[in-house]
């Protein structure tokens, strides 16, 4: 699905970031476990739900404002994927920060 044409130019307007929730691959250590992040999962989001696809706002000191999230799992529905990737970018021209948190 992320290779589809439609879905790469949405998600390359993003910043993409991967929480591993079960094994930290080893090029990305030293990091936060598995097992932290997990618990980041949980308490950042309120929810244990993988995948989890989120979009956030960068607020600076590390701070973030969670703007749309997709609500399924498994993306089974192509076009609402894709509406919500677009319905939260930002409107031509406007220059801002945004994160989407794949995970």
């Amino acid at each position: 699905m992320f290779s589809q044409p439609a879905i790469e130019q949405l998600l390359n307007q993003y910043t993409l970031v991967e929480l591993y929730t079960d094994v930290v691959p080893p090029q990305h250590q030293p990091t936060t476990s598995a097992d932290e992040n997990r618990a980041s999962l949980s308490k950042d989001f309120g929810t244990a739900q993988l995948p989890l696809y989120v979009i956030l706002k960068p607020l600076g000191d590390g701070k973030y404002q969670e703007v749309g999230r997709y609500d399924e799992g498994k993306i089974n529905k192509t076009f609402a994927f894709t509406e919500f990737l677009r319905k939260h970018l930002p409107p031509q021209g406007e220059i801002t920060q945004t994160k989407a948190d794949g995970i």
